[in-house]
């Protein structure tokens, strides 16, 4: 059993903000699910599964509690005041110190945020259902700072070029688009195919469409790919039944 390898966020977040994303490295998850597996719902075996949560949690925060999510790729946000249950939920906020906020990703796109005080933070599960739903939008909205006053960092996904949507993902944003400047915008984030009705989806540049409406411009990151980087990154498109990593946030334990 290795020690975990945790890739942490280049971004401006203040001192009192902690950020990382597991890596596939480390941990003692065997199998599809080999290296440092977090997730419970995919069939890995559940002692492998906790003590690899274990492993990430002292690498990380070891004085921090975690708060875990029942992800269903919706649009609801969750407060957290203290830890306890998996919410059904497919975002977090807490600006409680010492609590560690979780999303579990294997393609889809983590989006940290925190506030430029490092007081409130919060993590997101953006896949194209939960942004076209309005996970991004719900969450803002939820947050006491003003998303002029958020930094935000997009996590490792899977970028375009390996991403193939059908022509009904690219019209379900196409039609939320708040004008046809944004419409445009939201055209260039899907790339035709020569397969007639296919298109390559970019997901971070889909977040940052919404994030740039919502008046939150300090964003960075949106470069890791989970598909390409076989290596690092557990990847559902790319594998099939595969492991997840977390993708943590936490403002420093008091």
């Amino acid at each position: 059993m290795r020690a975990p390898e945790l890739l942490r966020p280049d971004w401006p977040a203040p001192d009192t903000v902690l950020a990382a994303v597991t890596t596939r490295n480390g941990g003692c998850s065997e199998g599809e699910f080999a290296g440092l597996n977090m997730a419970l719902h995919v069939g890995d075996a559940e002692n492998s599964v906790w003590r690899n949560r274990k492993l990430a949690a002292d690498a990380f925060a070891p004085d921090a509690q975690f708060q875990w999510l029942r992800q269903v790729h919706g649009s609801e946000p969750a407060i957290v005041f203290q830890p306890g249950e998996a919410p059904e939920a497919d975002s977090l906020i807490s600006s409680a110190p010492g609590i560690a906020l979780c999303v579990l990703t294997a393609d889809c796109l983590p989006i940290f945020v925190c506030n430029r005080a490092g007081d409130e933070v919060g993590i997101i599960h953006a896949g194209w259902r939960g942004m076209s739903a309005g996970i991004i939008e719900n969450t803002l909205a939820a947050m006491r700072s003003e998303p002029e006053d958020l930094l935000i960092w997009l996590g490792p996904a899977i970028q375009s070029c390996h991403y193939e949507v059908g022509e009904d993902v690219r019209e379900t944003f196409l039609d939320c688009a708040a004008d046809t400047r944004e419409q445009q915008r939201f055209k260039a984030a899907f790339a035709p195919r020569k397969k007639q009705g296919k298109y390559y989806a970019d997901l971070p540049q889909i977040a940052r469409i919404k994030l740039h409406r919502l008046g939150a411009a300090a964003i960075s990151g949106g470069t890791l790919c989970t598909y390409s980087d076989a290596s690092r990154f557990y990847s559902h498109r790319r594998d099939g039944p595969c492991g997840r990593m977390a993708n943590l946030i936490c403002i420093s334990p008091a």
